[in-house]
């Protein structure tokens, strides 16, 4: 599932606590100012955050960790490619490929580390089922 390189993005943090905000336990609170300098330096980003993401049943049978949901767009917001849900981020390792990924901008799914799209993959299984 290839991508084109996207214009920009929208990057949504979930932080409820789930996810990992507020528990120093986790990579969440750097993984905030990972995202906002990743936005600032690109020309169309843009960071969302909001309460869960998932539901509660979801987010119950997994580990506390932080999930971001990507979806590329073009220089007026229009979405371009799927919404990749990118998580659980356990490491700083883990946030560094993160924001290297979406540096680059090419937003393909493809091109992040197996660990990070575990949900992603998750997901998109699920409507098989």
């Amino acid at each position: 599932m290839s991508q084109a390189s996207a214009t920009g993005f929208t990057a949504v943090l979930c932080t409820a606590t789930g996810c990992g905000t507020g528990d120093e336990g986790t990579v969440a609170a750097p993984l905030l100012d990972v995202l906002r300098s990743a936005v600032r330096s690109s020309r169309h980003g843009v960071l969302v955050t909001t309460g869960c993401l998932f539901d509660g049943p979801a987010c119950a049978m997994r580990a506390t960790a932080p999930v971001v949901l990507v979806q590329a767009c073009d220089a007026r917001r229009r979405p371009t490619g799927v919404a990749v849900r990118v998580g659980p981020l356990r490491t700083s390792a883990d946030v560094d490929a993160l924001a290297s990924w979406l540096r680059a901008g090419r937003l393909d799914p493809a091109e992040l580390p197996a660990r990070l799209l575990d949900l992603h993959r998750r997901a998109a299984a699920a409507p098989l089922n």
